[in-house]
């Protein structure tokens, strides 16, 4: 084909009236119903509107949400990959429920995890990992003093993920994402139970913030590695204590 052919080619289509052709208009399309639906099911789960070990009825959550089954039942087999959804056949599916060992092996994989977090992050972005880890306890507190449970267990998970956030390592990061959904749910399962518990998190979240303002990360590695490893422990009082009154 002679290249004036090809040129013309090219060329070809729509044009602005500087005569440049027109990039393809790229439409923003809303995610599928399922990954919708799987979202609102993971913050349930997350933040305790689903309990642990709960049965997960498909028609009350079709319901709820204004849809059919189909989506939703595509959403709990994504969520059951993430670990959050257990499907038992001619059973029914369930919200995950830990055992002890489960909540010792998940601890033990997330200390190691947050602990090289914490060391790239102090190495890579002190300052604004300070800034992020003073903003999201100062949240949490605050949310603490005036009664809000969700808001306090949210700024608690901020707390955490900045660390990934300033890592500069996706690795890293998405080796936390597998395991941040139940960590999630186990966190505030504990929280919810034991205001001893949120004291204790507060208290050493401030220690770690000032093991690190005053650059010494190794402090600051093992404050997170017990902050983290303390879970495990805190987990098994929840599970033996009845859930406080609001």
């Amino acid at each position: 084909m002679p290249k004036r052919d090809v040129e013309d080619r090219r060329s070809a289509g729509p044009k602005d009236r500087h005569g440049t052709p027109l990039k393809t208009l790229v439409r923003e399309r809303p995610p599928p119903l399922a990954a919708v639906v799987e979202a609102r099911i993971r913050e349930a789960i997350v933040f305790g509107e689903l309990g642990l070990g709960e049965p997960i009825s498909e028609d009350r959550i079709a319901t709820a949400l204004g849809t059919s089954r189909t989506p939703v039942r595509e959403a709990l087999a994504a969520l059951q990959l993430q670990g959050l959804v257990e499907i038992r056949p001619q059973r029914g599916s369930f919200v995950f429920s830990p055992t002890a060992n489960d909540v010792a092996e998940l601890c033990e994989f997330r200390a190691v995890l947050e602990v090289e977090a914490l060391r790239l992050a102090h190495a890579r972005a002190r300052e604004t990992t300070l800034a992020e880890l003073r903003a999201a306890e100062a949240r949490m507190e605050a949310a603490e003093e005036r009664g809000d449970a969700l808001a306090a267990a949210e700024a608690d998970a901020a707390f955490h993920d900045a660390l990934f956030a300033a890592s500069g390592n996706r690795f890293l990061a998405q080796a936390h994402a597998t395991i941040a959904g139940r960590v999630g749910a186990m966190r505030y399962f504990a929280r919810r139970r034991s205001a001893e518990s949120r004291r204790e998190t507060a208290g050493e979240h401030r220690a770690l913030i000032a093991a690190f303002a005053d650059d010494d990360p190794a402090a600051a590695e093992e404050i997170l590695r017990a902050h983290v490893l303390a879970v495990n422990a805190r987990h098994g009082e929840a599970a033996a204590t009845p859930l406080e009154e609001a």
